[in-house]
């Protein structure tokens, strides 16, 4: 499947543990012309976004059940951070549970591409 979106330049962290959804979710987004950094841990996110120069990323994809630091506990750094407090974040989850607060959406595993590739073209949207 191949969808075009005008999405370059968009920096994406994605920070999923599983590395099968972690690959095809970066394939699908580097597809369609966004920048992805990969993380597999919560602490390579945070990582991430405190040194990286390419942050804060214009989007976060983001695994709430990830060893080391838990997703939680990056949503609640996102959140608290002048810096980062404004970047949409998108929740994937396998959990059962209603979007957390402060997020820009939340998404069950398993997912739909298509509503990936939805979630991501509205939040795009909205911040041009």
């Amino acid at each position: 499947m191949t969808v075009e979106l005008d999405l370059d330049p968009m920096t994406i962290l994605l920070a999923e543990d599983d590395l099968e959804i972690r690959d095809v979710v970066q394939d699908l987004l580097e597809e369609i012309g966004c920048d992805v950094i990969p993380c597999r841990t919560g602490k390579q996110a945070l990582d991430f976004l405190a040194h990286d120069p390419r942050a804060p990323p214009d989007l976060v994809i983001l695994d709430l059940m990830m060893p080391l630091v838990t997703g939680w506990q990056v949503l609640e750094v996102i959140q608290r951070d002048p810096k980062l407090a404004k970047v949409p974040v998108v929740v994937l989850t396998a959990a059962t549970q209603d979007r957390p607060s402060g997020v820009a959406a939340l998404i069950h595993k398993p997912f739909q591409i298509e509503t990936l590739i939805d979630t991501v073209q509205r939040l795009r949207q909205r911040a041009a």
